[in-house]
């Protein structure tokens, strides 16, 4: 079949494909956007939409479709419409998970990869699937990846919470540590407590007053006391 023909009739069945995404430029150039949907959570939910559409712009080479078509890409932000998901998931309140232009790169070498494949054959509708599932699998890994960081950082919460009801692991050397510092306590309370005895046989006030150990009373008063105190039982009343 003549090329020019095959071009034409790809171009027809492209635009029945396509009636609202495709923007005929002229008989060789036209664009389609691929309009990107949201991943999918692995617990279920609903993720809000990133309201993005990769722009796919082809421009048929005179020979093709034995050559391969050029093919350029870019990223275009939708209106945001209404949105009717459930305001009470969580999950629904994250930023959006959008491609970027690192992203691009990838899907420029997706597309010039199948566009090399179909050598010979008309492959606009197969470069155009081919690049909206790299994107749809880009997404994808992206929400894991989310996930996945949510996931640990959870998992870290957790283990701070469970250190505070655990104690420390022993092992030979805190072990010793541990002995060392409980001796030094214990000795330091054997000391404490050696001297609080002291202090509980030391004699009170009054009996220092009473026994004349404040200086009061001399020795040599006490043994006239008791000397008296003999003659008086000796004393006979006749």
């Amino acid at each position: 079949m003549d090329p020019e023909e095959e071009r034409a009739q790809e171009l027809e069945l492209l635009q029945s494909m396509y009636p609202d995404e495709m923007t005929v430029i002229s008989p060789t150039v036209f664009t389609i956007a691929a309009h990107l949907e949201p991943p999918t959570p692995s617990n279920g939910g609903t993720l809000k939409s990133g309201n993005q559409s990769l722009l796919v712009r082809v421009e048929y080479t005179e020979n093709y479709p034995e050559t391969a078509p050029v093919i350029e890409l870019s990223l275009e932000q939708e209106i945001a419409a209404d949105d009717n998901e459930d305001g009470n998931d969580e999950k629904a309140n994250e930023e959006p998970i959008v491609l970027d232009n690192s992203d691009l790169a990838n899907l420029r070498d997706k597309a010039a990869q199948e566009a090399q494949d179909n050598l010979g054959f008309p492959s606009v509708f197969a470069i155009m699937s081919s690049l909206k599932d790299q994107a749809d699998s880009i997404l994808q890994e992206k929400q894991v990846e989310r996930e996945r960081e949510r996931d640990a950082k959870i998992r870290e919460e957790e283990e701070k919470e469970q250190a505070k009801f655990r104690g420390t692991l022993v092992d030979r050397e805190n072990f010793f540590e541990w002995r060392r510092k409980f001796k030094a306590e214990m000795a330091a309370l054997t000391e404490k407590d050696g001297i609080h005895e002291e202090i509980k046989r030391r004699p009170t006030g009054r009996e220092i007053f009473e026994k004349g150990l404040d200086g009061s009373k001399n020795i040599d008063d006490e043994d006239d006391d008791e000397s008296v105190q003999e003659g008086v039982k000796n004393v006979s009343i006749s």
